[in-house]
């Protein structure tokens, strides 16, 4: 047989008509057991108490009760309740054989609660009649349909509530299921309203937002990868393609064959720092530092950077003033690619000088690489950083953005500073990352 599958709207209705029902049964046994059971508890110990304390009374009403007599002469049952039920409690008087018995039942059609007790005075037996109307079993079957009205009542009022509440949250569901659905597809949607104002459909809504902005992202680095990819890889593919097929025809578009040689390996050089460049940013997103961090000198990391590059100045100047007792701390490699980098732009956009120095703030070490070329423009400012754009001078490439990824996974950060002159690039390195002297527990 197959199984019936409730949905959330079905659920919700007979969760809450079972739970007002449960309510109702539990509310009416409460009243049960202290208006019947305990009632007739304190009944029968008042009469026990009455009797004791009024013994020694005549006979006759001693002691009246709001809803009932305690009395010696049968006569005072026949005047208060009548004839019929003074002769029925005067027969169980006669034929009881208990001192005391207390009767519940009815009487010429009243619900009567009443107890007898038996004594002796002067050697004839006498009777204690204590009478009272059982109130509670003649109201009790409307207290029932008082109840059962009143909770058909509620189930009827929360069948409409969740009828609503549900409707609205299906609304909602409907809504972020469509969204989901055009973010599959990778259709651009309309902002989705939530109705229901719910905390947690608005942060699912929120996170899908960003999961589709993150999408778009993607695919516009994706697209530009490709771009990228066949503008930067086809020229020198073209020309190395070109001069290798002249050559075995033994032409030499650049006069001889070792010039020749010489520019088909300097695009095939070319070619490899692209795919250099593509593999660094592609594993630095995709694997973020888990190594044990390294200390490393920082004047002395930036001076062996500095040696590899030093041979395309071209004459031009340097200043380094950097505090020889400052450490970093993290990937040694990721340092010095993020120092490669910037050196490399330094020297190659630098008319005559470029300079590195540092600053300390706020617990954190600014590093300022700047030169005295051309000012960046506002245009290119706003999208320096992201990968496989036209950056200054018209370049492309993913230095800057390799750069910027390397900071945010040390949880600083890197800008360019507006100047009236030359360019300025800002490197943050917090706390934690940075040691003003070596650590005690360092190991050269």
């Amino acid at each position: 047989m197959k199984k019936m599958n409730i949905g959330l709207r079905a659920r919700i209705i007979i969760s809450s008509a079972i739970f007002i029902l449960t309510i109702t049964v539990l509310s009416m046994a409460v009243v049960y057991y202290w208006s019947f059971i305990h009632f007739s508890t304190m009944f029968e110990d008042r009469v026990i108490d009455e009797y004791v304390l009024e013994q020694k009374e005549e006979l006759g009403i001693y002691n009246e009760w709001i809803l009932g007599t305690t009395t010696h002469s049968i006569d005072v049952v026949r005047e208060i309740h009548g004839d019929e039920t003074a002769s029925v409690i005067q027969d169980r008087a006669e034929k009881q054989e208990e001192l005391s018995k207390l009767y519940r039942e009815v009487v010429d059609g009243k619900h009567l609660i009443y107890m007898i007790n038996l004594d002796t005075k002067n050697g004839e037996t006498i009777y204690e009649y204590s009478i009272i109307k059982d109130i509670y079993a003649e109201i009790f079957p409307k207290i029932v349909a008082g109840f059962l009205c009143f909770s058909l009542m509620l189930v009827v009022l929360s069948i409409c509530y969740t009828q609503y509440v549900s409707k609205r949250l299906y609304s909602d569901l409907q809504k972020l299921g469509t969204y989901t659905r055009r973010i599959a597809r990778k259709e651009r949607t309309d902002d989705v309203v939530i109705s229901t104002h719910d905390k947690q459909f608005e942060n699912l809504l929120s996170d899908l937002q960003t999961m589709q902005d993150t999408i778009e992202k993607e695919d516009a680095i994706r697209q530009s990868t490709l771009q990228y990819i066949s503008h930067e890889m086809k020229t020198p593919i073209m020309i190395i393609e070109g001069y290798a097929t002249s050559a075995k025809d033994h032409i030499y578009p650049k006069g001889s064959m070792q010039t020749t040689l010489d520019t088909i390996l300097t695009q095939t050089e070319r070619m490899k720092q692209k795919v250099s460049d593509l593999l660094t940013i592609v594993r630095l997103e995709s694997a973020p530092d888990t190594d044990r961090p390294e200390v490393i000198g920082l004047r002395s990391c930036i001076d062996d950077v500095f040696s590899l590059l030093a041979s395309n100045m071209n004459g031009k100047k340097v200043s380094i003033t950097l505090d020889p007792e400052h450490y970093l701390v993290g990937n040694k490699e990721k340092f010095k690619i993020l120092f490669e980098n910037l050196i490399s732009n330094q020297i190659k956009y630098a008319q005559s000088l470029f300079s590195i120095s540092e600053k300390v703030r706020d617990d954190c070490l600014y590093l300022y690489f700047y030169n005295d070329g051309a000012v960046i423009s506002s245009d290119v400012k706003k999208q320096i950083f992201q990968p496989f754009v036209k950056g200054y001078n018209g370049s492309t490439g993913l230095g800057l953005s390799i750069c910027r990824t390397i900071m945010r996974q040390q949880n600083g950060d890197i800008w360019l500073q507006d100047t009236k002159k030359g360019t300025l690039f800002v490197v943050k390195i917090p706390s934690g990352h940075w040691e003003p002297s070596l650590p005690p527990d360092y190991k050269n």
